[in-house]
């Protein structure tokens, strides 16, 4: 048995034994193995728990394929998905449980969250689903987690304000690059590259109530403004949370349109929504399949010339739209 094994792996050792679903057990198994400290005595343990690891990856994917389990998939809710990439100790969990509805684990040593934690962050009249993941560069939880960002509607990328930001965010687009993640600039449209995944992006630098997170911040700014969206909060004081909904929101690419009956006042409690650029028609489609197939014209309150104003299948909604359908 390797020497100089700290507290931390005894008690994920534990936790590893006493999992039962294969879920937990692969959770419990990366966290025991991010315990250990990299040295020439622990290279034959860390060997055969990553093979142990592999072995419960590929008894939960043919569980995945016979329709047992879900290994890390996560199913999305809400309006869009954002999931949050950084490295150990950014603050992610702290930013996902001051605007979710979730319970991570937040703790001051590297690791503390080892497996998807989703919570939903309400925005006016919609929701939004927060992914937290574990910190980038870990080669036991990698696989999964760029599975999750690639999946997403948007990223979230975090850097540690009080150290060296612009150098935490160059060394995550790279490995995001790495995975074939590439972040869409502003206002650029998703395009078709070969091999390569493209993501609208935020960059957030956290803890913005340290000394030289002022000039974490502007170096941010100086460095990616031109290009990405950046904000800056503080979860602990939870201060510049509501700017980065509203930037949420924005980069999200989406508008909420609400419908109405002829001679009714429009249902305002729950919103579609749909991708900015959708139609008419599009909404139709959502509706019920008829909507489209019997469609005479539809009526539009909010970016029409005028309130009620009529128009074709093909007219281009906004947010907050309110349509009212006619049928032959």
């Amino acid at each position: 048995m390797p020497t100089n094994l700290p507290p931390e792996y005894f008690a994920a050792e534990k936790k590893f034994r006493q999992a039962l679903t294969p879920r937990e057990k692969i959770s419990a198994l990366e966290e025991l193995i991010s315990t250990i400290p990299k040295h020439k005595g622990t290279d034959k343990l860390r060997a055969d728990l990553r093979k142990k690891l592999s072995q419960l990856r590929d008894e939960a994917v043919s569980m995945k394929r016979s329709g047992k389990g879900d290994l890390y998939a996560v199913e999305k809710q809400g309006a869009a998905q954002v999931a949050l990439a950084g490295f150990a100790n950014a603050g992610k969990s702290s930013i996902v449980k001051v605007l979710t509805n979730a319970h991570p684990v937040i703790a001051e040593y590297p690791m503390s969250t080892v497996a998807p934690l989703s919570g939903m962050m309400p925005f006016e009249d919609i929701q939004f689903q927060f992914i937290d993941l574990p910190p980038l560069g870990n080669e036991s939880t990698d696989g999964w987690v760029s599975a999750i960002l690639r999946n997403a509607d948007l990223l979230l990328l975090v850097a540690d304000l009080s150290k060296d930001p612009t150098a935490e965010i160059e060394m995550l687009i790279g490995q995001l690059l790495q995975w074939k993640l590439r972040l869409l600039q502003r206002e650029e449209r998703k395009k078709e590259e070969e091999g390569f995944t493209a993501k609208p992006a935020i960059l957030v630098g956290n803890m913005a109530d340290l000394p030289g997170a002022a000039e974490g911040i502007e170096a941010m700014r100086r460095n990616y403004g031109s290009s990405y969206p950046v904000a800056a909060v503080s979860a602990a004081r939870k201060d510049g949370l509501e700017a980065l909904k509203r930037i949420v929101f924005a980069c999200s690419r989406i508008i909420r349109v609400y419908s109405k009956e002829p001679g009714r006042p429009p249902d305002r409690n729950a919103p579609f929504v749909l991708p900015s650029g959708a139609t008419v028609v599009d909404l139709a489609e959502i509706i019920h399949r008829d909507f489209v197939n019997n469609l005479k014209y539809a009526c539009i309150w909010g970016s029409a010339k005028f309130d009620g104003q009529r128009v074709q299948r093909d007219f281009v909604l906004t947010d907050r739209d309110v349509v009212e359908f006619h049928i032959k």
